[in-house]
């Protein structure tokens, strides 16, 4: 199982050439990401208020590029699980026909900082996403 997200574009957020500026696409992945935990009731309004597992950080995103996207609108994003960790995930991701890619997280513990394992309800989930 995947999740898929139509990320709203923004006339805004395109280039000088009229196609979505390459920075962008990590933007969107982060937003369906988002969410997603959304969907799976792990909202948030304060950042005290985030879940333990919605603490983390990017170690790492790499995008290709497939075709311009060049126009305002809904932009396809679908996510899936890849890998996991003892405090690491990576997921990968498709921008529609546009990009595809992968990007990888490492929780972190709220006060130090440091990496955290994953709780047990997180590797359920991320399971349920892989492929």
């Amino acid at each position: 199982m995947s999740f898929t997200w139509d990320s709203p574009v923004f006339f805004d957020e395109l280039d000088l050439n009229g196609t979505l500026h390459n920075a962008r696409f990590a933007v969107h992945v982060e937003r369906a990401q988002s969410a997603l935990f959304e969907r799976l009731g792990k909202e948030w309004a304060a950042y005290g208020d985030r879940d333990p597992d919605l603490h983390y950080v990017v170690k790492e995103m790499r995008v290709e590029f497939h075709a311009a996207f060049t126009a305002p609108g809904p932009l396809p994003v679908e996510i899936v699980a890849e890998e996991i960790g003892t405090t690491s995930a990576r997921y990968g991701f498709r921008c529609g026909h546009y990009a595809s890619g992968h990007r990888v997280i490492v929780k972190v513990d709220r006060e130090t900082g440091r990496p955290a394992p994953w709780s047990d309800w997180y590797r359920e989930v991320f399971e349920e996403l892989k492929c």
